[in-house]
């Protein structure tokens, strides 16, 4: 039976919802996928869940289909659930943390689209993620209300999503002990950057920050299992500074914050649009392109302030945001809108 999660006043915020399974929907191509994470933080909030594909999860209406990352690569599972009267169906809740497109009140413009996204495109295979895709797919769910409650793991794809006139809720990206731990060991490496190494625009960077001084070592391969897990972690924890050039200039990249912060290197990223709940000058350093290669410079220099940032930074990710209490919050979204 689920333990019960009682407030000071001895009712249960979650009751209408306490006692579904919820169904984790996942890619069965998807490699190292860590999915298994949102099974384990579910159950430490007392609800039965498990790992399915489209073709296998559970339709009933006594159910909650949960499905992270991107609702376009579940189509086969949102056919399935069209078909379904929405009084027989489960409650679904997408979670969306792929790249949108910004809100004109940014005033940024994302990169231009590589020929892997127009491939994907052309080809229509399942794996595409790029943001006017994944636009294109939100507006066709808030037109089919097909799902229940829709999630965004940013504030820049919730203004995104607002302007298009489609309601959303912001619930972030955050820390699992998987992600990342203190090591006790040198750090070795004073520059790194880990990440996907054919986009072009960072590779240009790289290359820029080099020619200008800055000793950067550029890593990163998504199917190399040497940059995944513990020897992951231990790269992270060799390193001083750990540099954010997401793919597109403005864009949130959470995950690597996290990385990041969990493993006490100084995280120096170009400016981000609505970087909320991360602070800039509390939690990471910002810098401009053309500053970044003497901001990171000046910071690895000063053991001491970089010392402090960090140790603020992972208490921040490993005691605040983690995820459990952003799945707690997802949970009590879903209650109210089940109520």
């Amino acid at each position: 039976m689920s333990r019960q999660v009682l407030t000071e006043s001895g009712l249960d915020p979650l009751a209408v919802i306490r006692g579904r399974p919820i169904e984790v929907l996942i890619r069965e191509d998807v490699k190292m996928s860590t999915a298994w994470i949102a099974v384990e933080t579910f159950g430490e909030l007392g609800f039965e869940a498990r790992l399915v594909t489209d073709a296998d999860f559970h339709s009933s209406a006594d159910r909650i289909v949960f499905i992270g990352g991107n609702a376009l690569w579940h189509e086969p599972a949102l056919d399935r659930l069209r078909a379904i009267p929405r009084e027989e169906r489960p409650f679904v809740i997408v979670w969306h943390s792929e790249p949108l497109p910004f809100p004109k009140s940014a005033g940024l413009r994302l990169a231009p689209m590589t020929v892997r996204e127009i491939g994907k495109i052309v080809l229509r295979d399942r794996r595409v993620s790029d943001p006017y895709s994944n636009a294109r797919h939100m507006r066709r769910l808030a037109a089919d209300n097909s799902v229940d409650l829709l999630t965004v793991a940013t504030r820049s794809y919730q203004a995104f999503l607002a302007e298009q006139g489609i309601a959303s809720e912001h619930i972030p990206v955050a820390y699992h002990p998987v992600h990342g731990h203190l090591l006790d060991v040198e750090r070795d490496i004073d520059v790194l950057f880990l990440g996907d190494l054919r986009v072009g625009r960072r590779k240009r960077i790289i290359r820029r920050l080099q020619r200008e001084g800055l000793p950067v070592t550029a890593l990163g391969d998504y199917s190399d299992p040497r940059y995944w897990g513990e020897a992951r972690t231990e790269l992270l924890n060799r390193s001083k500074i750990l540099l954010n050039i997401p793919r597109h200039p403005g864009l949130l990249a959470d995950m690597r914050l996290i990385l990041g912060m969990s493993t006490g290197v100084l995280v120096v990223s170009e400016p981000v649009f609505l970087p909320d709940p991360f602070v800039p000058g509390v939690h990471y350093i910002e810098a401009g392109l053309d500053e970044m290669a003497e901001t990171t410079t000046r910071w690895l220099a000063d053991n001491e302030e970089r010392a402090r940032i960090t140790a603020r930074a992972h208490t921040f990710v490993t005691e605040e945001l983690t995820l459990k209490r952003s799945f707690a919050d997802l949970l009590k979204l879903a209650a109210e809108r089940a109520r």
